[in-house]
């Protein structure tokens, strides 16, 4: 009886194996959408259509919450309330916002999203660089796809995240790493490899450049503002109570695909310069000082993501690189 039962398991084992892979979704595309860079392609913006109007919005996954500007709600009338939810949104350099609103109707490519609500962006520098800019498009609106950002050919697709586990090289590339990302702090953190040292990093592509704490600089290579080869950045240094350094490295690496002698600023702590520290929410950079999740020691920005293909593939939690340019392959987009 024994040996029969385990005759009609391992028949029953054969016939359902190759019926379960049958049933496994194909790679489907939604969406194919521009990326528009800026700023020398520091940032790049996707178009949208909030409540029927055109604008652009920062592509950004290194924030947890999209946002709006402030002087968006005022010019399409959007009510504006406290965020009884959550703490402040914080920006990099340490300005709040506690605000938010609802857009009745958000359009991104295809996809038509009811009632979204969006923080309202802290940062009253986004509200006066340019009046088509709305906010910035983060992860919350980005997690129900598999993203694909071609950063090289300034393509945005969006894919369902239905399909077979690991069906998703449809790029020619001559190599490919995969990294593991976990979502803690609402951030995509991955591990990468800084000159050898292997490091907790923020896939940040809403960072024009990309960041190493001061603290990591000192414990990991001993790298200081005193150090040879540093030099003080006109351009991130806003106060010099925070002054921010540069200094370039040989390579950083994702697991086979690397990026060579980047350059990466050195960031002081000026988030916690706040007094209401202990609420800040990581719906951005900061990471707020109850959360008990481990504070990223290096944030990967633009500088180096421009140079990569990158897809996000979310039920897997695995990010996909390849370097160059490889946006011709690949489904055709929907009608």
């Amino acid at each position: 009886m024994r040996r029969l039962l385990a005759g009609f398991l391992l028949s029953a084992v054969l016939a359902t194996g190759p019926a379960h892979a049958e049933t496994c979704a194909p790679l489907r595309l939604l969406d194919q959408i521009p990326l528009v860079p800026v700023n020398g392609g520091s940032s790049m913006l996707v178009p949208v259509k909030i409540d029927g109007v055109d604008k652009f919005m920062v592509f950004d996954t290194g924030g947890a919450a999209s946002s709006v500007t402030r002087a968006l709600a005022t010019e399409l009338g959007l009510a504006v309330h406290p965020n009884l939810r959550a703490g402040a949104l914080f920006d990099a350099y340490g300005d709040a916002s506690r605000d938010m609103t609802t857009v009745r109707d958000f359009k991104l490519g295809h996809q038509d999203v009811s009632d979204a609500e969006f923080r309202i962006w802290p940062n009253p520098y986004l509200e006066t660089a340019d009046p088509r800019l709305a906010g910035v498009l983060s992860r919350d609106q980005l997690l129900q796809y598999d993203v694909d950002a071609d950063f090289p050919a300034h393509i945005l697709k969006l894919f369902s995240p239905d399909h077979c586990e690991g069906n998703i090289l449809y790029w020619k590339a001559d190599a490919v790493a995969i990294s593991n990302f976990d979502t803690r702090g609402n951030h995509f953190n991955i591990m990468a490899t800084l000159d050898g040292k292997e490091l907790h990093a923020i896939i940040d592509s809403g960072a024009g450049v990309s960041i190493l704490t001061a603290d990591s600089a000192r414990r990991f290579f001993g790298i200081t503002a005193d150090s040879p080869g540093m030099s003080e950045s006109a351009t991130l240094t806003k106060s010099a109570q925070y002054p921010v350094y540069q200094h370039q490295f040989s390579e950083l690496d994702f697991g086979g695909v690397a990026v060579k002698r980047p350059v990466i600023a050195i960031w002081p702590d000026m988030l916690n310069r706040t007094v209401d520290r202990s609420l800040q929410n990581t719906g951005n950079r900061a990471v707020p000082m109850s959360f008990g999740v481990r504070p990223a020691q290096m944030i990967i920005g633009m500088d180096i993501l421009s140079k990569l293909h990158m897809y996000i593939a979310s039920r897997e939690h695995r990010i996909y690189f390849s370097s160059g340019v490889t946006g011709k392959d690949g489904p055709a987009a929907p009608p």
